[in-house]
This record gives structure tokens, sequence and C-alpha cells, in this order.
């Protein structure tokens, strides 16, 4: 018998209902496992973020408000023409930014920006949940502003400092648990008063006082309710609501801020009605000492030589007094808010700049460009006698470039014989090995490539002169003979170590005898070598060369004293008969240097010529200060003599403005010294037999032997005053020499 089959028999219509139950079952486990995958994943999300909150909340904010590191506004100051120090220029890198105390900014200037921003700052603990609950909507709704507007006073100074702005969600977090942070370490006028200091407003403008002085010429402390709405109102975008280029704009955002200043009840509907109707009338960008924030050039336009010359010596002292490197330090002086003190006189440094504009100055006819295509150029420097720089100039004609090639400070050219007081005279005076009127020999020295060497400006050789006599014609050979005497080594240590020259070559290129004639291989700056001759009218005492007193930091400490030290640099008796023998050079018609001669305001000085007439110099003074003029090409050449005012002539054109007014002096003679009357043709004190006498001035406990020479008919050749030429040997064969002619 068959099996019976267990099979069930299907009833009609099963397999689609079992196709539904199937599909319904997939589908069920399908949200049963992305139920539990989003569990879970929620779990870690909800632990990742708790863990990330208390990491937060479990750390300080990262940011130190009593340390704030941003680039300052350097501000140079100079004094006024009734001595009072005011501002006259402004160094910065990028921004414009000048720190003040929240005690300097008005209450409201504070409620101006405070009520514009963030009108529940006093209120909340850094962030404005309401603000940023709107924001979030926005954001996830994708509205128009989703990444804007939400943000705290607090919250901004957060940005600002950690330069965290991506407009991200996961940046929010991190912005609105270090606002939270930072309300708890710091006070709310701790925070008010760094935001007011940071906030971009513009330009190159960053916090309110800078602004306040870019766009209205004032101090913060000193702005109007108008003008501190206005500056409030650019602050959501401050680049295209700035009251000087965008005037609409920025009345409607100043109108705003007026709104909500009397919302939080800070200022009455009167005082509201009175102040939108209140033109705001923005500083003459001419006048404005600060960038002008569209092509990034100063609105003070094209720097002076003198503000060029104090930004080196400026950089050059941050480099010494702290290590640092020339990059380094003109960095930190573009960012680190110095205050520094110049030592210009802006009536001086006028005169020059009007005298250096004027071709007339130099030449009497306007001279054209030499073969290399110049003409020829010219500096002057200005001092007193405690190393003060009260106005130089390092070029003729227009400035027309910031911080360009300064050649009063940065050329360093041959001083010709204006070398020979300070290599020669004053160190062989000083260790007694001259004396006024020691005679020499004038002959030559050597043979230079089979000539007489050196050979004088006059072309001639004179035998027997004076000391005296040498100086005042401006001798070579007698220089030269003396410094042998000297030694240059005692020579270059003299003008090293006691008048302040940095120029000469340490391997020794520089000690041979032309020294004195002023081969010096780098040539000399034109304000040492002025400051060098301090000394002849101070009584001995060099000064380095100064174009500031001071730098302070941002707070008025002072963090680097420039005022020059006082150095002995010869004794007063020294100095007295230097300052006569340098008279001697101006006085008469005989001296080099005689067109310098200012009346009865006297003057004494020296005069030089380089070789082949590439430089020409006079050094100058007066019992009120000291002048350095210099002229020649940048690339050395003969300079056209005959076109030219000689530069004793300059000088005086210069000196005798920046004198004018001042009343004339003798110069104050100190020390021992005692005028004694001496013979020409011996150099000794005058005695009977003497018949040619003039006076001369001598140490106390130094004066010359009285003469008891003859004077006969047959020493009549040999004149100590200089006046019988004589050659080589004496012999009267001097002339013209075919040597080097140096003056």
């Amino acid at each position: 018998m068959p099996a019976k089959s267990t099979t069930r028999k299907r009833k009609k219509g099963a397999p689609f209902w079992t196709a539904v139950q199937n599909v319904m079952g997939h589908i069920g486990r399908l949200f049963v496992t992305l139920f539990l995958i989003g569990v879970i994943t929620g779990c870690v999300v909800v632990t990742a973020v708790t863990i990330y909150v208390m990491n937060f909340m479990e750390t300080d904010a990262g940011i130190d408000l009593d340390n704030v590191s941003m680039a300052q506004t350097t501000i140079f100051y100079a004094a006024n023409t009734s001595g009072e120090m005011e501002e006259a220029y402004r160094m910065s890198a990028d921004e414009n930014h000048i720190e003040v105390t929240l005690d300097q900014i008005p209450q409201h200037v504070q409620d101006a920006f405070v009520y514009t921003e963030d009108k529940r700052f006093y209120e909340h603990s850094g962030v404005d949940w309401f603000r940023t609950a709107s924001v979030t909507a926005r954001y996830l709704l994708r509205l128009p502003g989703a990444g804007q507007g939400g943000s705290t006073i607090t919250q901004q100074v957060v940005r600002n400092l950690t330069l965290d702005d991506d407009v991200t969600p996961v940046r929010k977090i991190r912005e609105i648990f270090r606002a939270i942070q930072l309300e708890k370490e710091y006070s709310k006028d701790e925070i008010l008063e760094t935001y007011l200091n940071i906030v971009f407003m513009g330009g190159n403008n960053r916090g309110v006082e800078a602004a306040s002085q870019a766009y209205f010429g004032c101090h913060v402390w000193e702005l109007t309710v108008p003008q501190a709405a206005s500056l409030a109102g650019m602050t959501q975008s401050p680049n295209t609501r700035r009251p000087d280029l965008y005037p609409d704009e920025n009345k409607e955002r100043r109108d705003y801020a007026l709104d909500c200043m009397l919302e939080a009840g800070v200022i009455t509907q009167e005082e509201h009605d009175e102040y939108v109707n209140t033109p705001v009338e923005t500083v003459d960008k001419s006048q404005s000492q600060v960038d002008d924030g569209q092509t990034g050039q100063s609105a003070q336009g094209v720097t002076s030589y003198y503000t060029d010359a104090v930004i080196e010596e400026v950089i050059a002292d941050l480099m010494e007094q702290n290590d640092w490197t020339r990059e380094y330090a003109t960095d930190r002086l573009k960012r680190g808010g110095y205050r520094i003190y110049m030592n210009v006189n802006p009536t001086y440094q006028q005169i020059l700049e009007e005298k250096f504009l004027d071709w007339q100055t130099f030449s009497p006819n306007q001279l054209s460009e030499n073969s290399n295509g110049e003409i020829p150029q010219a500096a002057f420097v200005l001092m007193d006698y405690e190393g003060r720089v009260l106005a130089l100039v390092g070029g003729k004609g227009e400035k027309t470039q910031s911080r360009n090639f300064n050649r009063a400070t940065q050329a360093g050219r041959s001083p010709g014989s204006a070398i020979k007081p300070i290599a020669v005279y004053a160190p062989a005076l000083e260790y007694d090995l001259i004396n006024w009127s020691t005679v020499l020999v004038d002959s030559p020295v050597m043979q230079l490539n089979g000539k007489n060497y050196p050979s004088n400006f006059s072309g001639k050789y004179e035998g027997e002169v004076t000391v005296v006599y040498a100086l005042r014609k401006s001798l070579n050979t007698i220089p030269m003979k003396i410094i042998q005497t000297l030694t240059t080594q005692r020579a270059v240590d003299f003008m090293e170590n006691k008048v302040g020259i940095t120029t000469l070559l340490k391997d020794g290129s520089d000690y041979g005898p032309s020294l004195s004639l002023g081969s010096v291989t780098n040539g000399i700056y034109l304000d040492e070598l002025t400051a060098a001759y301090a000394p002849f009218g101070n009584g001995g005492y060099y000064y380095e060369p100064a174009t500031y007193s001071r730098i302070e930091d941002a707070n008025g400490n002072m963090i680097y004293d420039n005022t020059s030290a006082q150095n002995r640099a010869i004794s007063e008796d020294t100095a007295a008969i230097m300052n006569r023998l340098l008279r001697q050079v101006v006085i008469g018609d005989q001296g080099t240097g005689h067109r310098a001669a200012m009346g009865s305001m006297e003057v004494i000085g020296k005069t030089g010529t380089s070789q082949d007439y590439h430089d020409r110099l006079f050094v100058g003074l007066t019992p009120y200060y000291i002048g350095g003029f210099w002229t020649g090409y940048d690339t050395p050449a003969e300079l056209p003599e005959s076109q030219l005012y000689a530069p004793d002539k300059v000088w005086n054109t210069v000196m005798t403005d920046i004198h004018e007014g001042l009343e004339a002096k003798s110069f104050e003679l100190s020390g021992d010294v005692v005028a004694i009357e001496f013979c020409t043709e011996s150099g000794m004190a005058v005695g009977p037999n003497c018949t040619k006498t003039e006076t001369g001035y001598y140490k106390k406990n130094a004066k010359p032997e009285i003469c008891d020479y003859p004077h006969g008919a047959d020493t009549e050749e040999s004149s100590g005053s200089g006046s019988t030429p004589t050659g080589p040997d004496g012999s009267g064969s001097g002339g013209p020499m075919d040597a080097p002619v140096i003056e």
C-alpha cells in the first residue's frame, strides 16, 4: 500500500501572500538594524561630544589678554617751533595699530560699540544664546546670513586672537566654549578693552585709536558721539562703510548705531535726533599721518633724508642692543609700537631742504649731466656741540623716494684735506710733537712713479714754513711729515677711539702716510666727519652723532636712551689751540676757507678736496653749531670746478640763514693757553732781532723759547711764513708737479 503523503496541499493564491510576508520581514529586520546602528552611532557621537566638551571645560581659553601680541604703529616725534614734541611721522608694517587703555576710551565710545555689536554684552557669559539659536536656524535652513551675525564681542575677541575663522559648526563650537572660558578668566572691562584695540576698522587701521586718527584726525578720547557711532557702524563691513570713502553707507550705519544707543537708554531721544542730523567730517587726507588704506602709500608722502637717517640709526641700535638681525630689527621697528623722539630742528631742516631744492645754492648756472648721466650731488649735516644732529640733507633736488641713498650718512667719500685736523694736527698737538709755530720744510716726502710726492695745490714747494701757515694754506707735505713722526698707528687710534671714525680698514690698508691727505679706502661718512670736529669748538669733547634722543615702548617706558655720552677727545689746551689754528683758514683772504666768513660771527673750519677733484668739502664751526658740506658725483669723477661755487661759499649760504636772528659771538676758549708773539722765520717767541712776527697760541707749560737769531741778509731766503718758493732741496726750483694733487 502506498505511503500516505505528508505534504499539505497549498490553497489557491498562497504564493502571493508568502512573497509579501518575506518582503515585510526583510524590511523589518532592516529597520531594526538601522535603528540599532543609529543608537550605537548616537552613543558614540554623544560620547565623543561629551569628551570634547569636557576637554574644553577642563582647560582654559588658551588666550592671554595681558600679552596680546599684535603689530603696533611706531610713531616718530619732533619738536615744533615752540619746543613742544609733536607727532611727525608714522611707521607700520601691514596695519596701523595704536593701543589705548579702557580709561582713555570715553563711555560714549564704549556704548556705541557695545550696543551696536552686542547689546547683551554685560548680561551674557560669553555667548548670546538667543542670537546663536537664530544663526543656527538660518544655517540649518540655508537662509542668507547663516555664517555671520551671532558672535558676541567676547567671541570676536576669541576669533581675532586665535585666527580661527572657518565658517563651520565645528569652529563655532570651539569659539563658544573658548568665549565662555574667557569670561571666567577676565572681566568685561578687560575683554572690551582688548576688543576696542584689535577690531578691524578698514584700510590698514586696527583699533579705535588708529581709526580715530585716520578718519577724524583726533584721539579716541576726543571723539564726539556722532563720530563714535560712525566708527561703531563700520564693524560689519569696514572697508565698504568707511566714512571717508563711502559717506552714504556710513551714514546709514551711523544712524543704526545711534538707534541702538537710544534703545539701550544711553542717549535721549533729543540727543539722538541731534546726532542724526550732525554732519561728520573726515580728516583731510593730505594732512593724515597714516596709510591711505587703498594704495598702501602713506599720505605723509616721501620721507625726508632726516627721517631716513633716524630709521637707519634706530635699526642699528636695536640690532646692537638686542643682538638682532637687521631684518628682525626692521620688522620690530615697524610692528613694535615704539615712540621715537627725534633731535631734528624743523626750522633748520626746512632751510636745508629749501636750499638743496635750489640749484643756485651750488652754482651760478644750472649744470648739465656729465658723460655718466649725472649732475654733481651734495649733502649737508648740521649738529650742535653735544652730538645732536639738528638737520641734514642727503641729496640735491626733489626727493622722490622714501629711504633712498642718503649721502649725509651713507656715502663714504674721501675727505681730502678735511682729514688733516683730526688725523694729524690735533693728535700731534695733543702729544706735544708740534706747536703753533713749529717750523718744517715744505718739500716732497718721496718719489711716486718717478714724481715728487706729495705736491701742493699751488703746484710749488715753499721751503721752511710754520705749522699755522701749512694749515692756513692746506699744504700737503707738512701733515705727511708730521704723521711720520706721529705714526699712522697713533693717527688711526685717535680717529677711531677719540673722534668716532668707523670706516678705517682693520687690515692696515689705510695706515700709510697718505692717510694724512685723506686717502681712506672706504672714505668717511659726512656725519662722522662733522661730529669729529666738535672737540675744536666745545673744549675738547667728542659726542657720537645722534638723530634721536630716546626710544619708548607703547606704554611710555624708556627702552633705549640715545643721549650721546661725553668723551674727552683732546685736552682743553689742545682744543683751544686747534680752534685758533682753524680760525686762520677762514680769516682774511689767504685761508682756503675764507668764503665761509660770516662777519662778526666767528667761524672756524677746514676745506677738503680729494684727488682728481672728485670730492670737495668744508666743515665749519660757529659758537652755535657745526656744519659739514660735501659735493661730488655719485660715480666719482672730476668736478667742473669753474662751474661750481666753492664749498665754503655754499656752507656760508646755508649757515647764514641758519644763524639768522642769533647774536654774533666769538668762541670762548678754555684751558691754560697763552697768546705769544712769535717770529715767523724761526717759529720761536719774538726776540730782539725779529722783524716778521705774528701772534700764536701755546700751552702754558710748553711756551716757545725766545728767538736769538740774527736774521741777517744771508738767512732771508728762508722765510718761516712760507713766502719764498723753494724746491725740494730749498733751492728755489719749486714748480708744478705731475704727481697727484691733493689739497
